[in-house]
């Protein structure tokens, strides 16, 4: 078949720092002449881009590839490809359970996909590139395929030096490397002046970024300075590396939005030290104060891991009451599962998975009654709403600066403009409103994608 009517089709899972990979992948098939198909079963390459920081993500790839293999029987000449953090964890590994991979990539071999696509097409049989030094930056900013109109996610550094026992990234990432500031703003002014209003900066630690005598905050300040930038968001960040300086870049780089993504992982100094997480409960606290002293209404949101060894119920309690106590905005919980090649996976997984479960519910459901309330309190306020979604029927949504969805009804020109909305309704999760009167639309600093 001729490269030029080959088609690919990409799943993910897992983090931003995933999505932004498969839109690299994405952006170099597009360069060698693939067009994207709307579904595995319109391509003719399927690449499923893993995650294996939990067990069932993991378990949806093996779901996916059982799927594939069906599909193959009817097609086959569908070539299939796997990469990402579960290629790099398990590597061969996963050829054995599922020979009907035909690529398989870790996560700084990205670029290798379209050179391996064409040893297939030649009739090469193996197809594996899990090289743990390859540069993890190669893939040129100008061909990145971003899968939003609106925000766009750039990646500032890699891995994680952290050594928390429950996490694969260190084995799946690698140590942390830091790309060169120059480059992560050469990015950011390109995307901007193709109009995108908003960047995330990405990294596993990504506070933890220095370059030379770069540190994250003056990273912060240099990609704030790209006039055409509309709003600048990071994440995720570790409370350790929280500093004066990058709480103070809070309060004073007014395009830096006021949210925040700190996980505290448990309420407990017993379990946050069988984590290895370097910080105690007050440590966190401290900088939680010190960063609302700068902004006080900053918007934090939270990870947080249930029925890891050793938890016991005062545990549990006490991550109910940190809960209670910071007010966050949002809330990911997880019940824990051990890793392979992680130190937990050492220590009894003696926390029953009912209670596990149970656990969990009660966490969220706790989380979810005080995000209700929180979201009742802004009934009646306005915000400024920056459109990233379409919805039929002139169906609106987007995020405000504190990264809280907003839902309102518009046409549908407003994609990647801001909006002020008059919030007119709430729940747990999301916010409902207006357009507001006449002479509140604003264009974002960047022209708008349409």
């Amino acid at each position: 078949m001729n490269k030029l009517e080959n088609t690919f089709y990409i799943e993910t899972f897992g983090c931003q720092m995933n999505v932004n990979d498969s839109e690299r992948v994405a952006g170099l098939l597009e360069a060698e002449g693939y067009r994207p198909a709307e579904s595995a079963e319109a391509a003719d390459f399927v690449f499923l881009n893993t995650c294996a920081v939990r067990e069932r993500a993991a378990d949806k790839l093996y779901h996916s590839l059982g799927r594939l293999r069906k599909l193959r029987a009817s097609r086959p000449g569908l070539v299939i490809g796997v990469g990402g953090c579960v290629a790099q964890l398990e590597g061969r590994a996963v050829l054995d359970r599922a020979p009907q991979v035909d690529i398989l990539v870790g996560t700084h071999n990205l670029n290798r996909i379209p050179d391996l696509l064409k040893r297939k097409g030649e009739g090469n049989r193996e197809l594996i590139d899990l090289d743990r030094k390859a540069d993890s930056f190669a893939v040129p900013a100008s061909v990145v395929a971003h899968s939003s109109p609106v925000r766009a996610y750039v990646t500032a550094m890699e891995g994680c030096n952290h050594v928390c026992s429950f996490c694969v990234v260190p084995r799946t990432r690698g140590p942390e490397v830091c790309r060169a500031p120059d480059d992560i703003v050469s990015e950011v002014e390109l995307l901007a002046a193709r109009g995108y209003p908003e960047v995330m900066l990405l990294g596993q630690t990504v506070n933890a970024y220095r370059f030379g005598e770069v540190d994250f905050a003056g990273l912060l300040s240099r990609v704030h300075a790209v006039r055409a930038l509309g709003r600048l968001r990071f994440t995720t960040s570790h409370p350790e590396h929280v500093t004066e300086a990058m709480a103070s870049a809070f309060r004073d780089l007014d395009r830096l939005c006021p949210s925040l993504h700190l996980p505290v992982q448990s309420g407990s100094d017993r379990v946050l030290a069988s984590m290895r997480r370097g910080y105690t409960v007050a440590e966190y606290r401290e900088r939680v104060a010190m960063l609302r002293d700068r902004v006080p209404d900053l918007a934090l949101s939270t990870d947080i891991i249930v029925g890891y060894p050793g938890e016991t119920e005062g545990d549990f309690q006490a991550s109910l009451d940190l809960l209670e106590d910071i007010g966050f905005e949002g809330l990911f919980a997880f019940a824990y599962s051990p890793r392979p090649g992680t130190t937990a996976v050492r220590v009894k997984d003696d926390v029953p998975e009912d209670e596990k479960g149970r656990r969990l519910q009660v966490l969220n459901q706790q989380q979810q009654a005080s995000q209700s309330l929180r979201n009742a309190t802004r009934v009646g306020s306005t915000d400024t709403v920056l459109v990233d979604t379409v919805s039929g029927g002139g169906r609106l949504s987007g995020r405000s600066p504190h990264f809280r969805i907003v839902h309102f009804d518009g046409p549908a020109s407003l994609l990647g403009r801001l909006v002020e909305v008059e919030i007119t309704g709430s729940g747990p999760n999301s916010l409902t409103g207006r357009i507001a009167p006449s002479g509140s639309l604003t264009a974002s600093s960047a022209t708008p994608i349409l």
